[in-house]
């Protein structure tokens, strides 16, 4: 077995003021450039998230259609009282409905709706966010631009009058179909910083 001496240095130098100072104002300079790249970041991930969202929507959306099909409901215009007995109409809420994972997804012309004639109707859009995946925890719901429905990050849960005037775009807005308009989805992300 060969044994090695380890030699100490005895003479260890720290670093000298100017070095720090240096290497401060280098670490500022950096950090004044990267900031705005990760605040960038911050609303390009914001904007991602939320096209995420309508992808998501749409999609879902393309799969209820479908099933209204198969339901002979798609075409459908909403009836008064029973409906003729068909047994995808809830003549409590008033609306034709498909089952999703046992939730009642409430939809119009083929597609879901979101919300309901009245604003003390709460069962269709409750149960429109629980098929969407969509949580009171992390979105605010309201009224978007064009009579749409918005779905609003918490973050900008002050800005619904805005968004609702079309001044403020950091939302996904879901519009149910209607006599007159169709349906779309789209995340809209102008002001997402």
């Amino acid at each position: 077995m060969n044994f090695y001496p380890v030699r100490l240095n005895k003479h260890q130098n720290g670093f000298t003021l100017i070095e720090l100072v240096v290497v401060i104002i280098i670490l500022s300079i950096l950090a004044v450039i990267a900031a705005p790249k990760f605040l960038s970041l911050s609303s390009d991930a914001q904007a991602a998230s939320l096209e995420g969202i309508a992808g998501s929507i749409a999609s879902m959306n393309q799969l209820v259609h479908s099933k209204t099909q198969v339901d002979d409901i798609a075409d459908k215009q909403d009836c008064d009282g029973i409906c003729n007995g068909h047994p995808n109409w809830d003549s409590k809420i008033g609306y034709f409905y498909i089952d999703v994972s046992g939730t009642r997804l409430y939809v119009s012309n083929g597609y879901p709706k979101a919300t309901g004639t009245s604003s003390s109707d709460t069962v269709v859009e409750d149960n429109y966010k629980t098929v969407m995946g969509l949580s009171d925890d992390d979105f605010v719901f309201g009224i978007g631009s064009s009579s749409s429905f918005a779905i609003i990050p918490k973050k900008f849960a002050n800005k619904q009058a805005e968004i609702q005037q079309g001044t403020f775009k950091c939302h996904v807005e879901y519009r149910s179909p209607v006599a007159a308009f169709e349906y779309y989805t789209r995340a809209v992300t102008d002001d997402c910083f």
